[in-house]
């Protein structure tokens, strides 16, 4: 299959992308929800939705081996033939579909919320829409260029908030680490799955844009997303040591670590900081999300221009956030119970599924279908 204006990007390249979508806006979002439900087991929680990310980002880079070049897709057809492939990939795209509404959706309410309050949230929408439209339309090489910059300027802020809440730590609230059990962690878990540990199956759609041969990079690719874990890890119980029983009430809760923060007369009240990461991070894996969005539509249908999509997505997108009002309690519960099902289902299961086959093919000895 030949694309016009095919992009090609570096190792390193792609290593920023993944690793500023397992971050991005995570780092900000998640650890309030998930210390609600986790408490001081929270990190526990990170580390067993995380290992099961790691054998889905395992199996992805097998994958990757046996079927270099090509997307998931594309092999998926190979595999277990086209009108197969396009069945499981149809939840695929309907996760995407409501991941690049509620990325840009959830910024838009922050800013609406705590920044300028008196403009209505659509103004925002519009405008997050409109500047991801034209980043992905520029192409994957120029966001990873522009993406390295930005989460270095994401991960200073981040660090930076982490290191000056260092008077306000309180190590004693750390434990008890199991006061409920093992039960509000496995919750916890399970809400971490869905949302961010089960995305590393979305790789698989980035990686036939790198340069081959890619010595190593499947090495590079499982350190990033180990960086990533710990990251995680660090700045939830960073949440935990600021605010203790009361971190999992702050929804925001980086930006309220660095509310609190006072040190010296001339570094008081630097949240922004952290807002602005949090706006950065869900721009750029709005960006992604929407990409990849776009080529997994434009490999289905074998078009060669790959940009036809991009601006009736974003609409569609935009439609959708203008019509997407939860409830706080929906919110919840589309977080918690129906977002990790719908991933489990959407992207686990298609996964494996091709696995199994490919294996078992493999093991018969089968041929390989040519991708169609």
């Amino acid at each position: 299959m030949i694309f016009m204006n095919k992009q090609i990007i570096n190792q390193e390249q792609l290593i920023v992308l993944f690793f500023v979508y397992l971050t991005g806006s995570v780092i900000v979002n998640l650890p309030g929800p998930l210390i609600g439900f986790a408490h001081n087991g929270v990190w526990i929680s990170l580390l067993l939705s995380s290992a099961v990310a790691m054998i889905q980002l395992l199996l992805v880079l097998y994958l990757d081996k046996e079927y270099p070049g090509q997307s998931f897709i594309e092999y998926s057809q190979a595999v277990l033939g086209t009108w197969l492939a396009i069945v499981i990939v149809i939840p695929f795209i309907s996760l995407l579909f409501e991941m690049s509404t509620d990325i840009v959706h959830e910024v838009g309410k922050y800013v609406n919320s705590s920044l300028m309050r008196q403009t209505p949230q659509y103004i925002f929408d519009i405008f997050i829409f409109t500047t991801v439209a034209i980043t992905v339309r520029a192409g994957i090489e120029v966001m990873s260029r522009m993406f390295t910059i930005l989460i270095f300027v994401v991960m200073l802020f981040i660090i930076l908030t982490m290191l000056l809440s260092f008077p306000n730590y309180h190590s004693e609230f750390l434990l008890p680490v199991l006061p409920d059990g093992i039960k509000p962690v496995l919750h916890g878990a399970y809400l971490s799955f869905g949302f961010t540990h089960a995305e590393p199956v979305l790789l698989a759609l980035l990686l036939p844009f790198v340069r081959r041969p890619a010595q190593g990079l499947h090495k590079k690719l499982i350190i990033a997303f180990i960086i990533s874990v710990i990251t995680l890890i660090a700045v939830t119980i960073s949440t935990i040591l600021v605010f203790g029983p009361l971190a999992g009430d702050r929804k925001y809760s980086m930006v309220e670590v660095a509310r609190i923060i006072n040190v010296q007369p001339i570094i008081q009240r630097v949240e922004f900081i952290v807002g602005i990461a949090l706006i950065v991070g869900s721009y750029m894996k709005a960006c992604i999300t929407l990409f990849i969005l776009n080529q997994l539509i434009v490999r289905i249908c074998k078009l060669k221009d790959e940009k036809v999509f991009i601006l009736p997505l974003v609409f569609i997108n935009m439609i959708c956030a203008f019509i997407l009002q939860r409830s706080e309690t929906g919110l919840t519960e589309h977080i918690t119970v129906i977002l990790p099902i719908w991933k489990l289902t959407g992207f686990t299961i298609p996964l494996l599924l091709v696995f199994v086959v490919h294996l078992l093919k493999k093991r018969f000895g089968l041929k390989k279908t040519p991708t169609q």
